[in-house]
């Protein structure tokens, strides 16, 4: 890819990964229309470690606050200072069980990240990105927060983005359709699911780094590294701007919205598989 291939390349990357829609598929689809087989790995790696750094800087004060208070929960009662803000323990409890099937679901990875170039198949999963972001919108809203929320529905949210190991469904819209569908409160359910898609992306450039240093790095020319450089820089961008977009859009959002933008995306997909 050109340099201007490869800013357009990181941005849409960014931004996908936050939305709940699939990063995977919209990758596949960029790729396809640039006329590219794959992603070179060292682009995915800088892309990646770009949508970490702004995933964590949109989310510090959150991550800071959690943190202060584990730290202040070690302390004996009677030399506390101020008293412990349990909603924020429980909060960290309860991301701390959806991690574990998403890191399960990272055993996958590498068999089914092919399929990721299989348009055909990135079409019929993309379809089902949107039937579960639909299947919400059937159900009343609910108010619950870390401290009505059980760890067994903490498990399921976590299984719910452990599907993205799927190349077209959202781990963010998984997350999302199973904590609504728990009747969780939106906002808190995006906090915590931001939360979670930290830790999978740090995975998944645990994965990039394997495959950079299985492939070389031979062929990096200084042009070609400024392309991945300016790449990142847009995926950092776009990711925080994704971010900010969905908690602007937490409390009346539809994510019917973003159901019928999977079935527009996996129609795309099936047209661009039709054209090989």
């Amino acid at each position: 890819m050109n340099i201007l291939e490869s800013i357009v390349f990181g941005l849409f990357s960014g931004l996908s990964d936050v939305l709940p829609v699939s990063s995977q598929a919209h990758k596949a689809i960029i790729l396809k229309l640039f006329g590219e087989h794959e992603e070179n790995p060292v682009l995915r790696l800088f892309i990646h470690i770009a949508i970490l750094a702004a995933l964590y800087y949109s989310c510090s004060s959150h991550i800071m606050r959690i943190v202060r208070q584990i730290r202040l929960s070690k302390i004996p009662k009677r030399k506390r200072k101020r008293p412990l803000d349990v909603q924020m323990l429980m909060e960290f409890r309860l991301v701390r069980t959806m991690i574990i099937p998403v890191l399960l679901s990272l055993l996958l990875y590498n068999k089914t990240a092919p399929w990721g170039t299989k348009l055909h198949l990135t079409a019929l999963f993309l379809l089902l990105n949107g039937v579960i972001l639909f299947l919400p919108n059937l159900l009343p809203t609910g108010n619950k927060d870390a401290r009505s929320m059980s760890g067994l529905e903490g498990l399921l949210m976590g299984l719910g983005a452990s599907v993205s190991v799927l190349p077209g469904v959202s781990s963010v819209g998984g997350a999302l359709s199973v904590a609504s569908v728990c009747g969780a409160e939106r906002s808190f359910a995006l906090g915590t699911t931001y939360l979670m898609q930290m830790v999978l992306t740090i995975g998944l450039i645990g994965f990039d780094l394997a495959a950079v240093f299985a492939a070389g790095i031979s062929g990096l020319s200084a042009g070609v590294l400024l392309g991945y450089v300016l790449a990142a820089a847009a995926a950092f961008g776009g990711t925080y701007l994704g971010i900010r977009a969905m908690r602007m859009l937490a409390v009346n959002i539809e994510y019917s919205i973003f159901a019928y933008y999977s079935f527009g995306a996996a129609l795309l997909s099936f047209l661009l598989y039709l054209m090989v």
